[in-house]
């Protein structure tokens, strides 16, 4: 695809942004959970469930968990460590205040901490899990892109988030809707070409929504320009003007992004065509 298309595509984008006249919105669609569907992690303190997401996965579980699972950890992988409790169980005496009757009762109390291995879902291969059954019916356009540079996942609506990608190379996607898709896996290859800040950094969040709506118009998929402007605009007080000249100011930006994603796109089919 030509630099000029990717551009007259971002140009009627830029009109529409400007004079509000949208076509109908697609309504937004989330993954509710299945049955069977648990992970050892929720149970976990916040601080556990910190040390997790912050290593670039939602589910991380032991050995014998993975095992049970039908999953096996993979040769080589390296372990992050959450913080068990050491706990003594003790009786003691509570005397209520009205009556002056007493009772015992069982109370845990901590003694301290240990530490302990656990695996991420990414360092682990096996039977799907429950999970895995989220794939939408069909997969979005490019969706071989985003496994060539690393990970996705489908998973039940957890938090207020659509979709998210971690540093390790993972999407992970709430919603089955292909504009959520492909703002994931613009900032998964914009993070190709330039390391990219931690977080919702302003610019980033531009790119990665600009170059959705145009790889929506690219593919034909209708209803998302509303959604990209006012994401874009969340990000930019809402001020029309400002927000026009924030997404002029990424274009170039834009265009890389999408020119290495159908770049890579056109490689892998020639390399799929070779070996058929």
């Amino acid at each position: 695809m030509a630099n000029e298309q990717i551009k007259d595509i971002c140009d009627r984008l830029l009109k529409m942004f400007e004079s509000g006249e949208f076509p109908p919105a697609a309504a937004r669609t989330v993954i509710a959970r299945v049955a069977g569907d648990e992970r050892p992690s929720s149970k976990w303190s916040f601080c556990n469930q910190l040390i997790m997401l912050l290593s670039g996965t939602e589910d991380a579980r032991g050995f014998r968990q993975w095992r049970e699972a039908g999953r096996n950890v993979a040769k080589g992988a390296k372990a992050i460590y959450i913080l068990v409790p050491l706990t003594r169980r003790t009786r003691i005496v509570i005397t209520d205040n009205d009556s002056g009757e007493s009772r015992e009762e069982t109370i845990h109390i901590i003694r301290g901490f240990r530490t302990a291995p656990v695996f991420r879902y990414e360092d682990t291969e096996g039977e799907p899990l429950p999970a895995d059954k989220y794939l939408p019916p069909q997969l979005p356009p490019l969706y071989n892109v985003a496994q060539h540079f690393g990970m996705v996942r489908y998973q039940a609506m957890r938090g207020a988030i659509l979709g998210s990608c971690s540093r390790s190379g993972t999407i992970t996607l709430y919603s089955h809707d292909v504009d959520v898709f492909f703002h994931e896996l613009a900032h998964l290859v914009h993070g190709t070409l330039k390391p990219l800040q931690p977080g919702q950094h302003i610019e980033q969040e531009l790119v990665a929504e600009m170059v959705s709506v145009t790889l929506c118009e690219l593919y034909g998929m209708q209803g998302y320009q509303w959604q990209g402007w006012s994401y874009m605009s969340h990000y930019v007080n809402e001020d029309p003007s400002a927000t026009l000249r924030a997404i002029g100011s990424v274009l170039n930006e834009v265009e890389a992004v999408i020119s290495k994603i159908l770049a890579v796109d056109s490689q892998l089919s020639l390399t799929l065509a070779d070996v058929g």
